[in-house]
């Protein structure tokens, strides 16, 4: 039995009550670290600075060698990634399938043979060049890349607004929404425990108390319901304002195209330029879909594809009128009709020649990395706010470029030494009539 210094029957059950709650939220404080321990990503070798280092060089290794072939939960040229340790005998068996495949085979290893047959006898690629940390480095950053891209984050230094990130919204949401729950569990459990002293001072005074009300009195009582009432009335005006802002935008839209058209393979992993098929950007507001006569430049040669074999390549035969057999055009030609993906509100002026051309911007800045995209899909928000914040932070490229010629006051202040450099916002980037006009 452990200490009370109150007798009473009632003073006594209080004090074990108290008692209970202390215990419970020392347990519940000694958890919490567990819990926080485990969702922070684990060093690959007990490092920051090491582990920061071998994510890096994976996630670069991985983008120049294999992105064009594998994803992490999808099948694409080449198997999903993922499990990919629980799969293999040993890491020296993936080490050695990675480095040359063809030779593991030969040995007569099992699962090489097995895995090589389900694939249709597809030969992957040898990679002699790399060494066996390599490797590692480029499993270790897709199978980890979750956790690994959470500590690069955390310790990276600000990012340009105007460069592509990788944002995972979802699983933040989820960890504020667990903290946010735990935070209101323990103001309950303080909040109790402050009742039962408050009570056992009342006693011990000899004042008069009234029945005790129940956990479920209190939560069921009028004040608590006008209080909920109340955030929930703020919770759903958010929502509503929130949705009305969000109205009309499409982060993350990746409709179903006619053609299974992969921008990993043609522009990621065959090199092809943008510039190649969408013409306009140098030249034009719009940066022009190709028509499909674009494609049959290569196509009326490659006629089977790495993935999807000739089923989507004989849909461009058939919009074409091109006939494989004959080497000739012989019927009447299909319109394509492709599914528009990133839309700008009519009232929106937006000229991807002045911003590629004069500006000097890549495709990623705004589309994000296409090379890397199976399905295309609308990488940034397109807000108003996302276009204003790169122009508030954008250094205009005055070297070398005459378009700029006509700012004279810019050009001898960055001379003489006045200023460091000159933002779109400093040439109007930010004026309404810029975009609205």
């Amino acid at each position: 039995m452990y200490f009370c210094p109150v007798k009473s029957r009632i003073a006594m059950s209080n004090c074990r009550n108290v008692f209970k709650s202390y215990f419970l939220l020392f347990l519940l404080s000694a958890f919490l670290p567990v819990v926080s321990y485990a969702y922070t990503p684990a060093s690959l070798d007990g490092s920051n600075a090491d582990h920061k280092a071998r994510y890096e060089e994976g996630k670069k290794l991985f983008k120049a060698n294999c992105a064009a072939c594998h994803a992490v939960d999808r099948k694409m040229t080449g198997p999903a990634l993922k499990n990919v340790w629980e799969r293999w005998e040993s890491q020296e068996k993936i080490i050695s399938w990675t480095r040359n495949s063809q030779a593991l085979i030969a040995s007569g290893d099992a699962y090489a043979n097995k895995l090589f047959n389900e694939w249709n006898k597809s030969v992957m690629s040898a990679f002699p060049q790399l060494s066996d940390d390599q490797i590692i480095n480029i499993l270790e950053y897709y199978v980890q890349g979750e956790s690994l891209g959470s500590f690069a984050a955390t310790t990276a230094g600000p990012t340009d607004p105007t460069q592509p990130v990788a944002e995972k919204a979802g699983s933040s949401k989820g960890v504020l929404y667990a903290v946010v729950a735990f935070l209101l569990f323990i103001t309950f459990l303080l909040w109790r425990i402050t009742s039962k002293l408050d009570r056992f001072v009342q006693e011990k005074q000899g004042a008069e108390l009234a029945p005790e009300k129940s956990v479920g009195q209190v939560l069921f009582s009028k004040k608590t319901l006008s209080v909920l009432l109340i955030i929930g009335v703020v919770l759903l005006g958010f929502n509503v304002v929130k949705g009305a802002i969000d109205l009309g935008r499409s982060q993350g839209y990746a409709p179903e195209q006619p053609i299974k058209f992969s921008h990993a393979i043609h522009a990621g992993q065959n090199k092809i330029d943008c510039q190649y098929c969408h013409t306009g950007v140098e030249k034009s507001k719009h940066a022009v879909i190709p028509s499909a006569t674009v494609c049959m430049n290569c196509h009326k040669y490659v006629q089977e594809g790495p993935q999807y074999g000739t089923t989507e390549i004989a849909k461009i035969y058939e919009h074409t009128g091109w006939d494989p057999e004959a080497g000739a055009f012989t019927k009447e030609p299909k319109p394509l009709e492709w599914v528009k993906i990133h839309n700008l509100p009519d009232h929106v002026y937006f000229n991807h020649a002045q911003h590629v051309k004069v500006g000097g911007l890549e495709c990623q800045s705004c589309h994000g990395n296409v090379e890397e995209m199976e399905v295309v899909q609308q990488f940034a928000p397109l807000s108003m706010g996302w276009c204003i914040n790169c122009h508030r932070q954008s250094e205009v490229q005055f070297a070398s470029n005459n378009y700029y010629s006509i700012f004279e006051k810019f050009h001898d202040e960055l001379k003489k030494g006045d200023r460091a450099n000159v933002t779109v916002e400093d040439i109007g980037g930010t004026e309404c009539a810029k975009c609205h006009y």
